[in-house]
């Protein structure tokens, strides 16, 4: 029975019934910034008060160590207090020694405890210890090679199978890295054998299949709908240009088409197959003269595209076979599919008896051992859990949402009764489960949310605190308003409904502070990248924010200046930190980046680790010479090559310095040098033998001065954190199983090869006056004035998507079908169900980090993110009005935080999508708390970034400090010669250094053309090169192809085209094409830009005949040769690697031809004759085909000829 709440207190309604129920198992759904600690805590201490529970009969579980401290001495305090108010209680004062025995703390803490309380159970040693990171990291790899080399050894015929299916030619990398991952997805589940053991299950048995052919059709449908929603709003707008029979039928067809197809409950997937889209009948004249109806057509086009590419995206993925076909390649998968799940089964097991002989422990141990202690062979609840269900009254657990099903089943064997009569307290926020890379499970969340309260059904209580303390009004409106639009158990996993909103209930005035929604529009004649310049004006923000904001205090009710520390950055990553770094540096404002990325990266730990590398091994030549150029020991470039040049044959530049070393005529000064380098080479292995890694690693610190050097540096203070921490990390090394040099230079390659890094050391304090960086990840939990919350136009990464092998906690393994014959890999019903409930979850999930960091900010929000092109923008505004909602697939597809943010902004008329434009809701009638304050503005960067002379004024500055510094510093005339000699340095081959040491034909072609024209080359290859790295966006993708786009397309036609000497009839051709389609090598949308005439005129034509009669044809022949081979010029060290590729070659009566072709056409001028025309085209890819010529006379030692075919001309002989 819940107390009646007094007048006075400050609890909400609904906090005070989450501080009072029980009764049955109690979920509370805390929203940001809703107070559930403090509720968690009081709950606590009511329990001890009021019900008179000892605090040791509560078990609190929480996310982190940090928590758990926290927790305690909040808990701690609270009973101090009560016992001062109350000193002849007894039970108080009992509670005050009790305390230290409370379990509050982490579930691998209380794990822990239960192992060593029960380890007999177990059978193991009482003394084990936990495994250090390198110890497991290492160890690992130990078993997997193990069990791989006993793999290899049987040669299983389905083992050599299934390497040839996921390993390349090189390696087996890919497999041993998916058995990795198989074994991290088992042991997040209570029975990880009998996970692998059910994996094969549904390639087998045709009653499982139902399922994923289910997945698969509901995500037709949904793509099917989208393109009826596009084609709708397409034919809405052609009503606006007029009345044009053409057009009207050809749109009509399309929206019958689909009407009928969405009307069966059932989708036909053949006759999407086969549905022919045709092409749009040309723009009519009458539009075309008219800029009103131009627009207009334009903006029907933009929806017709939307209904291409989302019929397109069902025609290329979903229907290429029929599903009798899908089902049979599952059966042909499962062997494999088992033999997968065995070889992690072996890992395991043999995993567990290395750790067991060792005797240690790593945390999925704590959870596994902890379950086997709490169930019994038939995986009911123990003994032993009967005694611990005993003992606690009841089980917290704070941070539910992310929780995984080990920790779920662990819960569940030590509470008692079942939902409606339980013990288990559970509070959390699904919205803010952003830990699924852990093996989270944010669906346990959900279930019970969903099932909870429910009239029909017995089950637990659940409470929703909804009242947010954190933010200001416009803060929890914006942030509404968007999730109003964004989230949904569809695409989010969870309705974005009335209980899930945030509302106000922080104690702020009533001033208006508008977030704050910014699109920098790139300038793209800059050379800065868009990064870069986001950098530069995220920067510009935070002295906005120290000039005009303040920080308002709740409890004076009064307004302080806003300081550094206020203000925090939030990213989705750390990509962008360096150049934040030095934006941040240029206009001389201190910032910190609390990144755990970048460790190895640092200056003073790659020559840490260069030092390691080279005294375990000086045969690796990147290593060594990077030790020798250290500041340590000072050899110049010259002096390195004046070693190598002596003996430059030699396999290894060691083997250079020993013959150097031998050399009569060696310059004496560069052996002076070598001697005390050689000598503190071979003294650093010796003792390396005999000491561990961190006495070495001292020693090296000691002899140079290691420290001392970098500390004097610009961010000394940090340096030398990374450096101790190197130290420290050796300790820890020394302190598990494994010793020596060699295992800890492994460790190391180990974790930067899988991704994982250190961090730099922290050596900033809470309380220190900087701007912070860090990520949603690190930030959750916390909260700042001012939140700058930026990147977001960076991608989702998608890596995980699309690849051989797919995981699913839920949906198991999906393994793409592997065609031996072609060597081509198709999705199978599986892959493709597995892939799309992973897009789904990653998308819900990056949902959830969005709502984090928007739900930081305290006083102010600010949304940045970048744009190359207005038009851009314009197309991410064509999103499909069907509802309230976004449509799903749009979500679904969404590429980055800011298309699902714009999107959602662009859908309503009121915003006008201009610059310094106010946003209102278009609906008026909108509750308050879901009304936005946000201003959207466009801003041109040319208005904003720092100029070209600003940057200069930046390094003047600096420039000026160093010589002030210099100045005051006295110097010997010998040292101040020398750093004068290295300041004044010219490179004597400057040339060859802005020379690419590799370069296509294509390039030396331009490089040609530009000089040709009296062009400054090196600025127009820079520009090209740069917008060539950029892909063009999703929503472009499938609009008119670029001609870089046309001809990539033929060009892969005609890669794969076959040869026969009776000709290809023109049902051949199609039939081919389609095949090309059937096997992924083109897409079905790509099919209509194919010029079909032209690949017709080609294979009537005399050089195909030639061709399909020759002796040898080589297609997309490549080629590697030395510049100076082919341009016959003198062999010097500068000279580039030129590389291309040959469309085509054939050896015809012993003589070779080879064949380029072009899809482009000359703009012919009236009176041009046919010779004229043949030889601008031959003058056009001169350089080109002489540079082939030679390459291939150079490799096949004997004259060729050659061919440039224009499907527009027909065959030039060049």
């Amino acid at each position: 029975m819940i107390p009646t709440k007094p007048e006075h207190v400050q609890w909400t309604d609904a906090q005070w019934e989450s501080i009072y129920a029980k009764g049955q198992d109690v979920l509370v759904a805390a929203a940001a910034g809703s107070g559930k600690t403090a509720v968690l805590v009081e709950r606590i201490i009511q329990r001890i008060l009021r019900d008179g529970i000892d605090v040791d009969r509560l078990l609190v579980v929480t996310f982190t160590n940090l928590s758990a401290r926290e927790m305690k001495h909040r808990v701690e305090a609270r009973i101090q207090q009560a016992a001062i108010e109350d000193p002849s209680n007894q039970h108080l004062k009992n509670q005050r020694t009790k305390i230290h025995q409370a379990q509050i703390s982490t579930l691998h803490s209380f794990c822990l405890r239960l192992i060593q309380q029960h380890y007999d159970v177990l059978d193991i040693d009482p003394n084990f210890r936990t495994a250090s990171e390198v110890e497991n990291v290492l160890l690992l790899e130990e078993v997997i090679d193990d069990v791989f080399e006993k793999h290899y050894d049987r040669l299983d015929p389905t083992f050599v199978t299934l390497t040839e299916h996921i390993s390349t030619d090189r390696d087996d990398a890919a497999l041993r890295l998916m058995v990795k991952n198989l074994y991290d997805f088992s042991i997040a589940n209570p029975d990880p054998i009998g996970w692998l053991h059910a994996l094969d299950q549904p390639y087998l048995e045709r009653h499982l299949q139902q399922h994923y052919l289910d997945i698969l059709n509901k995500y037709v449908r949904l793509y099917l709908e989208a393109a009826q929603n596009a084609i709708e709003e397409a034919y809405h707008q052609f009503e606006l240009v007029g009345d044009f029979p053409k057009h009207i039928d050809f749109i009509e067809g399309h929206r019958q088409f689909l009407r009928r197809l969405l009307s069966e409950q059932l989708i036909d997937k053949t006759a999407v197959a086969t549905y022919q889209l045709g092409r749009i009948p040309p723009k009519p004249k009458a539009v075309k003269e008219d800029p009103m109806l131009d627009a207009a057509y334009e903006n029907f086009k933009a929806y017709y595209e939307q209904f291409k590419d989302n019929l397109n995206a069902v025609k290329s993925t979903f229907v290429g076979r029929d599903d009798e076909t899908l089902l049979e390649e599952l059966q042909h998968l499962a062997p494999r599919v088992k033999y997968l799940a065995t070889l992690t089964e072996d890992v395991i097991h043999a995993f567990s008896r290395a750790k067991r002989a060792r005797n240690i422990l790593d945390f999925s141990d704590y959870e596994h051992f902890a379950l086997q202690i709490l169930r019994d062979e038939q995986g009911d609840p123990s003994e032993i859990a009967a005694l611990y269900r005993e003992r606690f009254e009841e089980i917290l657990v704070d941070e539910y949402q992310d929780t995984n099903r080990v920790q779920e089943s662990i819960i569940g064997s030590i509470k008692r009764g079942d939902e409606s009569n339980g013990n288990l307290f559970m509070v959390g926020d699904v919205k803010q489960s952003i830990y699924k890379f852990r093996q989270a499970d944010p669906s346990l969340f959900i279930e019970k949310y969903q099932r909870f309260n429910q009239p029909d059904q017995s089950s637990g209580w659940r409470i929703d605190l909804s009242q947010n303390f954190r933010s200001r009004k416009e803060v929890l409106s914006t942030t509404n308003y968007l999730f109003d639009h964004m989230m949904d158990a569809e695409v989010g996993e969870i309705e974005y409904d009335a209980a899930a909103k945030l509302y106000y209930g922080a104690p702020y005035d009533e001033v208006d502070i508008p977030v704050q929604f910014n699109v920098l529009m790139v300038d793209k004649d800059r050379e800065m990248t868009a990064s870069e310049q986001e950098a530069y004006f995220i920067a510009q923000q935070v002295q906005t924010i120290l000039e005009t904001q303040k920080v308002y205090d709740p409890k004076t009710g009064a307004y302080r200046p806003a300081q550094y520390k206020d203000i925090v950055i939030l990213e989705r990553s750390y990509s962008n930190a360096r150049l934040i770094q030095q934006a941040f540096k240029d206009q001389d404002i201190p910032l910190f980046v609390n990144s755990k990325q970048g460790y190895f990266e640092q200056t003073e730990i790659r020559l840490m680790l260069s030092f390691l590398r080279t005294i375990d091994n000086p045969l690796q030549d990147i290593y060594l010479v990077g030790l020798m150029r250290s500041v340590i020991y000072q050899f110049t470039e010259d002096e390195l090559a004046k070693i190598r040049i002596v003996s430059p044959h030699d396999n290894y530049f060691y083997q250079s310095i020993q013959h150097y070393m031998a050399d009569e005529a060696a310059d004496p000064a560069i052996v002076a040098k070598l001697k005390p380098f050689l000598n503190d080479l071979v003294r650093y292995q010796d003792y390396s033998q005999h000491h561990p890694v961190y006495q070495l690693i001292d020693k090296l610190f000691n002899d140079h001065y290691i420290i001392q050097y970098f500390s004097a540096l610009v961010g000394g203070r940090g340096r030398r954190a990374n450096l101790h921490g190197l130290f420290n990390k050796a300790v820890d090394f020394e302190n598990s199983s494994f010793r020596g040099l060699f295992q800890f230079v492994r460790f190391i390659d180990q974790m930067i090869e899988r991704g994982k890094d250190f961090g730099e050391e922290n050596v900033i304090g809470p309380n220190d006056n900087v701007v912070r960086m860090m990520t949603i990840h690190s930030s959750k939990g916390l909260e700042f004035p001012f939140v700058i919350y930026s990147g977001l136009t960076r991608d989702f990464n998608k890596n995980d998507l699309g690849k051989p092998v797919v995981l699913n906690q839920h949906e198991g393994l999906g393994l793409q079908y592997y065609d031996e014959a072609q060597g081509l890999f198709y999705p199978s019903l599986i892959s493709m169900s597995i892939d799309l409930i992973n897009q789904k979850e990653l998308i819900s999930e990056e949902m959830r980090l969005i709502y984090v960091a928007l739900t930081r900010a305290k006083e102010q929000l600010y949304l940045i993110g970048t744009s190359k092109k207005a038009d851009a923008l314009e197309m991410m505004a064509a999103v499909t009005i069907t509802d309230e909602k976004l449509a799903a697939i749009d979500r679904f597809n969404a590429k980055n935080p800011f298309q699902l943010i714009y999107s959602i902004l662009s859908k309503h008329q009121n915003t006008n999508i201009q610059r310094h434009q106010q946003f209102e809701s278009d609906v008026e009638a909108l509750d308050a708390a879901v009304k936005p304050r946000l201003q959207l503005q466009h801003i041109d960067a040319r208005d904003v970034l720092p100029t070209e002379q600003d940057l200069a004024t930046y390094q003047g500055h600096a420039i000026e400090t160093l010589e002030a510094r210099l100045a005051a510093t006295p110097l010997d005339d010998e040292l101040a010669q020398r750093v004068m000699q290295q300041l004044l340095y010219v490179y004597p081959y400057q040339q060859a250094v802005q020379q690419a040491s590799k370069q296509s034909v294509s390039e030396l072609k331009r490089q040609l053309d530009t000089e040709q024209a009296d062009t400054n080359y090196e600025r127009v290859r820079q520009y090209r090169l740069g917008v060539a790295t950029y892909e063009r966006p999703q929503f472009l993708q499938e609009q008119q192809h670029t001609a870089a786009e046309v001809g990539t397309l033929m060009h892969t036609v005609m890669q794969h085209l076959p040869f026969k000497e009776a000709g290809l009839t023109e049902q051949a051709l199609n039939d081919y094409i389609e095949s090309l389609v059937e096997r992924s090598i083109i897409r079905a949308h790509d099919v209509n830009v194919i010029a079909m005439e032209e690949i017709k005129r080609f294979v009537q034509s005399d050089l195909y005949g030639r061709i399909a009669k020759s002796d040898e044809v080589y297609t997309e022949l490549p080629f590697v040769v030395n510049q100076h081979q082919v341009e016959h010029t003198p062999d010097t060290t500068d000279a580039s690697i030129i590389q291309g590729m040959i469309d085509l070659v054939f050896k015809e009566n012993g003589h070779y031809y080879f064949v380029d072709y072009k899809t482009d056409a000359l703009i012919r001028r009236k009176g041009m004759s046919d010779e004229a025309l043949e030889r601008q085209l031959k003058e056009k890819y001169r350089v080109q085909m002489q540079y082939y010529q030679r390459a291939l006379e150079t490799i096949l030692k004997c004259p060729v000829n050659g061919y440039l075919y224009f499907f527009k001309y027909g065959e030039l002989t060049i």
